[in-house]
């Protein structure tokens, strides 16, 4: 016959197991929801562009002699269509507004030079638009470490810390 202390104990065992499994279910829920509708539709093709274009972001060095925004949008769409093959796409028109590059309708990026305060609180809120459909990125040009770590920052103040910010000097 099992004493009353070890009925205790394994009550305690149960409902500390009880809760581990709903924490790790509302988390797993969580995780899904700030999922964009092409993780969720087409995983491995959203995990194959990202693999590529991160791979061939982390090669590129930006033309000295893009001096606009405009300038830097075409040449890293260009030089990312010419390393990976993918359907790249300049300010493509869309529901949810018009991203500088869409590659392959499931990767967003955003481009920005040396952005002030009120050019991050936007762009925040169109990158926020844009995870809903796609993986989205932000590649900020000729800015000090931070500004790109308050940028980082209003991204996870806001709950979009998926989105990747790639610094380029």
């Amino acid at each position: 016959m099992a004493n009353k202390n070890d009925l205790n104990l394994s009550h305690v065992l149960f409902g500390v197991a009880g809760a581990a499994i709903g924490a790790s279910v509302v988390n797993h829920q969580i995780d899904e929801a700030k999922k964009s509708r092409a993780e969720r539709d087409n995983p491995e093709v959203v995990s194959e562009v990202c693999r590529e274009v991160w791979d061939a972001l982390d090669d590129c060095e930006l033309d000295d002699s893009s001096v606009t925004e405009d300038d830097y949008v075409r040449d890293l769409a260009n030089y990312l269509k010419e390393e990976t093959g993918f359907e790249v796409e300049i300010r493509p028109d869309t529901r949810e507004g018009q991203p500088d590059i869409l590659i392959e309708d499931c990767l967003a990026i955003e481009v920005k030079i040396n952005p002030r305060k009120s050019e991050r609180d936007r762009c925040v809120g169109q990158c926020a638009g844009y995870s809903r459909e796609w993986v989205t990125w932000i590649v900020v040009v000729d800015a000090d470490a931070s500004i790109v770590g308050d940028l980082e920052n209003l991204l996870a103040d806001k709950g979009l810390e998926k989105i990747e910010v790639w610094p380029f000097d």
